[in-house]
């Protein structure tokens, strides 16, 4: 049986919580959440990864659903905007 962080809604919050503490540069906690990945996958395997991936997109598109909702902006402009933002770093 797998550690309770292991499910992967909350494995997703934890590797937010660590987003956050890095929030103000990128770190030694960028190791960390490396670290946390590894140890997943290790223990869960590739397919687990992949679940990850799908919950934390999840979690972002709800969590600018919500913005939306609260500003009376769009959820899909939001989400162009995040696109066209992460496209400029390229």
């Amino acid at each position: 049986m797998g550690l309770i962080y292991d499910n992967p809604d909350l494995a997703a919050v934890t590797l937010t919580r660590l987003a956050a503490e890095e929030s103000e540069g990128p770190g030694a906690l960028e190791g960390r959440m490396r670290n946390y990945l590894d140890g997943l996958g290790q223990r869960n395997g590739t397919a687990y990864l992949e679940l990850l991936a799908i919950t934390l997109a999840r979690v972002h598109f709800k969590s600018l659903d919500d913005l939306a909702r609260a500003t009376g902006a769009d959820a899909v402009g939001l989400l162009d905007v995040a696109e066209v933002e992460a496209l400029e770093g390229f």
